[in-house]
């Protein structure tokens, strides 16, 4: 039985993995045969797995035509950034209010450096940096543990939204998300909690309609997003 789960937990690990990572591509057909010969075990672990993949949100089952890598919609975008800003921007406010710790103050002298590092004569950047890192560490900030667990169940939604466009990613864009993390930096070593929450706001704001703007139109658009970008690409 611990051999079986082991083998459960490894092919659902490992297939989530390549998920999020985009090494299995959103739409793609699922053939549970292939995927078993292909990770050497037998359909079984590979069909429990998938699913948990489907509970998880990125595996979808579509009547008579089978299971694909579910895809990545301007509507899904909308909502993960939806839940974000309710998270975030109240984490950005309640870390201000705490005071700044001397990570906010080396991330922002990250962040300073990354620019200096960025070739500016590139159209697009090709990665997402290290400076992304920042969201999570203003929730795990508060040091409230069940906040973190939640917010970690968005995570692999947030990675795989990130690698999926990250080679269309700008580098007039990856200058302006690098700006706006410093002001929200700046705002929490400064302790100023409603411009952290109302920086952060603005980045989150930002972003979704930058990917949304690369994924197509999302229903509501003008409801779910009602500020207009601060910058178009």
């Amino acid at each position: 039985m611990e051999t079986k789960m082991n083998k459960k937990g490894w092919v659902y690990d490992t297939l989530r993995r390549q998920i999020i990572n985009v090494e299995l591509q959103p739409g793609l057909p699922i053939n549970e045969a292939d995927f078993a010969a292909r990770l050497g075990v037998s359909k079984t672990p590979v069909r429990e797995a998938l699913r948990q993949l489907e509970r998880d949100g990125l595996v979808e089952n579509v009547p008579s035509r089978g299971s694909t890598i579910s895809h990545i919609t301007s509507q899904e975008i909308s909502d993960v950034f939806q839940i974000r800003e309710i998270i975030e921007s109240g984490a950005a406010k309640r870390a201000a209010s705490l005071g700044g710790t001397e990570l906010f103050r080396k991330m922002r002298d990250d962040n300073q450096r990354y620019l200096e590092r960025v070739n500016t004569a590139e159209e697009y950047v090709h990665e997402w940096g290290s400076w992304e890192d920042m969201h999570l560490l203003i929730v795990s900030s508060l040091g409230n543990h069940l906040l973190v667990n939640v917010y970690g169940g968005l995570i692999d939604r947030i990675l795989r939204i990130r690698n999926y466009f990250g080679k269309r990613l700008t580098r007039r864009r990856i200058l302006d998300v690098v700006a706006e993390h410093t002001a929200i930096l700046d705002a929490i070593i400064d302790g100023d909690a409603e411009r952290a929450e109302q920086s952060m706001q603005r980045h989150l704001k930002n972003a979704s309609v930058f990917l949304i703007g690369l994924s197509g139109p999302v229903r509501n658009f003008e409801e779910v997003h009602a500020a207009p970008p601060a910058h178009r690409q």
